[in-house]
């Protein structure tokens, strides 16, 4: 595979990553209601929908307390890994 290639295949990943609502970036807007299940922009600290504070953690920062993940990149990696 050619450098071409790889760099067109991450384009086209974080397109759809982006597209589909699973990219960082992504998860990093959104804030999800604890009473409503509502998802909520991150700047907001009340829900939309019924009212409910929301927390003051975005989906990113949930994601990476609850995974172990590199700190040069923030990709998620197991427990064996020395790297990503």
């Amino acid at each position: 595979m050619t450098d071409y290639d790889l760099r067109t295949r991450k384009a086209l990943r974080r397109v759809v990553l982006l597209e589909y609502g699973c990219g960082p970036d992504t998860l990093r807007r959104r804030k999800i209601c604890p009473s409503c299940g509502r998802a909520n922009s991150a700047d907001r600290t009340d829900c939309t929908d019924c009212g409910a504070r929301l927390p003051e953690m975005t989906l990113y920062d949930l994601y990476r307390s609850r995974h172990r993940c590199c700190p040069g990149c923030g990709v998620a990696v197991t427990n064996v890994a020395r790297y990503c």
